[in-house]
């Protein structure tokens, strides 16, 4: 169960308040019990999103912890890479929708070291690549950036601060 003034991470990683807990009717057939969900970045908007079944639409924070142990599972975490590019794009997709963080920074190395192969050889990234990189990165700056009350533009240096004092 979900508190009012808790924050909980929704959707594709968007970070929301829990404002309230409300009766509304979108069919106005019957009225349902919904979460009033306020983006942090964009409170002018706000999801509702049903009271059943809510566990499988938003989740709650990382703890400043678990962001410490999965900082320090980054050196041994791999990525995947599909020679395909059909294959890779649909991986990429399922890996961003599976909220799975570890899976996403496996993703985010792999498509770093890829950028870095293709660019020695003087080629540039595939879009959908890049793209699938820039949403990953989003994803993982904004909740880290907002558990750890740092800007999303200290996370990279953060990480790589805790890496390197691990070494």
């Amino acid at each position: 169960m979900f508190c009012i003034g808790e924050y909980a991470v929704y959707g594709s990683g968007e970070i929301c308040l829990i404002a309230e807990k409300t009766e509304r009717s979108f069919d106005g057939i019957g009225k349902n019990e919904y979460y009033k969900l306020v983006p942090i970045n964009t409170a002018n908007s706000a999801y509702y999103v049903p009271v059943n079944g809510i566990e499988s639409k938003i989740r709650r924070l990382l703890t400043k912890s678990e962001i410490y142990e999965i900082i320090d599972s980054i050196p041994q975490t791999e990525g995947v890479w599909y020679g395909n590019q059909k294959e890779r794009k649909s991986y990429f997709e399922a890996v961003l929708k599976s909220d799975d963080l570890i899976k996403i920074i496996g993703m985010i190395k792999a498509i770093y070291h890829e950028r870095e192969k293709r660019s020695a050889d003087g080629k540039k990234t595939a879009s959908s690549d890049e793209k699938a990189f820039l949403e990953a990165k989003r994803m993982l700056h904004n909740e880290f950036a907002f558990v750890l009350g740092i800007n999303t533009n200290e996370v990279e240096d953060f990480i790589q601060k805790r890496i390197n004092s691990m070494e």
